[in-house]
This record gives structure tokens, C-alpha cells and sequence, in this order.
């Protein structure tokens, strides 16, 4: 019974860092998010190109947040 758990939970930690992508009609911007991390490809029409990367609990804010943060 231990294994069978064991493995559901190596499967659910695989499942949280498996990410999404969402494209951005900003200029070209995309975010990969995950449950564990988020990563920023910055590429906006008024200039701001670059990458970023936040980890848990610091990924859950919006596109806007991290734009105003810099």
C-alpha cells in the first residue's frame, strides 16, 4: 500500500511542474506557468525584452503585477 502512494505522489509532484503556456498579444510576450514556478519571456511593443523567472509563492500574481514590479 506504501508504494501505491509513493508513486501517486512522485506522479502529482511530475503534474506540478508540467507547464502551461499563455501568449500575450502585447508585442509577443509569453508566461509558462506551473504550480511550483513561473517563467516570463518578455517582448512588448514598448521595448521590455528579457526573461524572469519566480518561484512559489511569488507566481501566482497577474501579467500586470510583474509588469509594474519592474
Amino acid at each position: 500500500m506504501k508504494k501505491k502512494y509513493k508513486i501517486l505522489l512522485i506522479i502529482l509532484f511530475i503534474f506540478c511542474l508540467i507547464p502551461i503556456p499563455t501568449f500575450y498579444k502585447d508585442g509577443g510576450t509569453v508566461t509558462y506557468s506551473a504550480i511550483f514556478y513561473k517563467i516570463i519571456k518578455w517582448d512588448q511593443l514598448d521595448g521590455k525584452q528579457g526573461t524572469e523567472f519566480h518561484i512559489f509563492p511569488t507566481n501566482f500574481h497577474s501579467l500586470d503585477y510583474y509588469d509594474k514590479m519592474n
